[in-house]
């Protein structure tokens, strides 16, 4: 499982629910025909730096994160490469118009060594 994380501020554009509501739908929906396998859009809250310090410190951090989760890279590649192509011109316009601040996180699912057999 691959887990892409995008971590974003929205430009103010006045309208940021009619974006966020088309990630949720067009985007999603495309993407779904690539292979995606669910995809959320969080707002951060907060977040402290040294925690369990006295003294923490709040973090700064873009307001949005965006998770998607495809079974594999290849997926993913895929509808990376059709939104850089001309069918997926508009959708890159879209995001362009409406995001800044914006890096992208890719995360693995963690599975620890199993041992087979007797050593």
């Amino acid at each position: 499982m691959l887990r892409l994380v995008h971590i974003f501020d929205l430009r103010t554009s006045g309208n940021d629910e009619a974006f966020l509501n088309w990630l949720d739908a067009n985007l999603y929906e495309k993407a779904k025909e690539f292979g995606c396998l669910e995809r959320k859009t969080w707002i951060f809250l907060d977040g402290l730096k040294e925690p369990y310090e006295k003294k923490s410190k709040p973090v700064k951090r873009p307001k949005f994160v965006l998770e998607a989760f495809w079974t594999n890279q290849k997926q993913a590649d895929n509808f990376r490469d059709w939104l850089q192509s001309v069918p997926g011109t508009d959708h890159r316009k879209d995001w362009s118009e409406h995001v800044k601040n914006h890096s992208i996180l890719r995360y693995v699912e963690y599975a620890p060594v199993q041992n087979i057999g007797d050593e």
